[in-house]
Parts: structure tokens; sequence; C-alpha cells
């Protein structure tokens, strides 16, 4: 096997372990996003609860002992604080998973920059020595020398010849 299969054997790897590592990130931050879905529909929950209560207390006072205003006052405060309680370790939460995402796919950027640049260095790399067999195949070529020399003398192959010299006009 040539140096550039292994090579893209690894980066298609690495890119198939990015994308599990992607994935199983996404499965755990869908979990958590859940259970705090479900904390919301809880809180929303009770708050009905509270609301339908508070309207039964309106409906059975024919003679309010207290004052209504007062009562709602306590009961909005009462509920307002219970979602703030609640609400504020979810928010908090939220912006800790979101500071994870953001990172990660930083380091994910950075890594997938690195693994282009190195293949960039690659491709250069493997088209100097082509150039210079090029270059070589048509000296010999004006020289005299037949295809089958040329090909014996730099120990590469009749055909990689035979299309240096179609390509160069030559032939």
């Amino acid at each position: 096997m040539s140096i550039e299969t292994l090579a893209f054997i690894g980066l298609a790897a690495l890119v198939i372990i990015v994308f599990l590592m992607v994935y199983i990130r996404d499965m755990e931050v869908n979990k958590k996003l859940s259970i705090y879905e479900k904390s919301i529909e809880e809180l929303n929950y009770q708050n009905h609860v509270l609301n339908k209560a508070l309207n039964e207390l309106r409906t059975q006072e024919k003679e309010p002992a207290f004052d209504p205003a007062v009562l709602e006052q306590k009961m909005v405060q009462f509920v307002k604080e219970e979602i703030h309680k609640s609400a504020i370790p979810v928010v908090s939460s939220l912006k800790e998973i979101e500071s994870i995402i953001y990172h990660f796919k930083e380091e994910q950027s950075s890594r997938l920059e690195r693994i282009e640049s190195r293949t960039k260095e690659m491709s250069f790399a493997s088209a100097s020595p082509s150039s210079s067999n090029e270059k070589m195949i048509i000296a010999h070529y004006t020289k005299g020398k037949s295809e089958a020399e040329i090909a014996k003398d730099l120990r590469i192959g009749i055909g990689e010849v035979d299309l240096v010299l179609k390509l160069a006009n030559l032939k």
C-alpha cells in the first residue's frame, strides 16, 4: 500500500471517529435537554394547579375576609419565586452545555484545519518528484533514447513515459 492510501485511510478513520464523538456528545446533550424539558413541564403544571386553586378560592368566597388583590399579589410572588428557583439552574446548565458544545466545535474545526494543511503538504510533496521525472523523460527522449530505455534508466513504467511524451506533444 502506498503512503497516500494509508494517509487517506487514516484520514477517513479520523473523520469517522470525529463524527462518532459528535454523535455521542449530541446524544448526551439531548438527554440533558429532555430532563430540563420535563422539569419545565412540571413547573408549568404546578403553575396551572396554583392558578386553578386561586380561581376556586375566588369563586368559593362570597364575603372576602381579606383583600383579594393582596392574596393575588402574594400568589403571583410565590409563583415567581418558585419558577425562579427552578428555572435559574436550568438556564445555567443550558449555558454550560452551550459553552461545552462551542469549545468542542472549535477544537474539531482546528483539528480539521490541521488535517487539511497536512494533506496539502503531502500532495505538494508527492507532486514534486513527478515534475522532475517529466523533465528527465523529455531530456532523454530529445537525446534519442527509446521509451523502454528511458523507463529502464529512470525506473518507471513505460506507460508513464508514454503519457509524459504525449502530454509534451513529442509523440
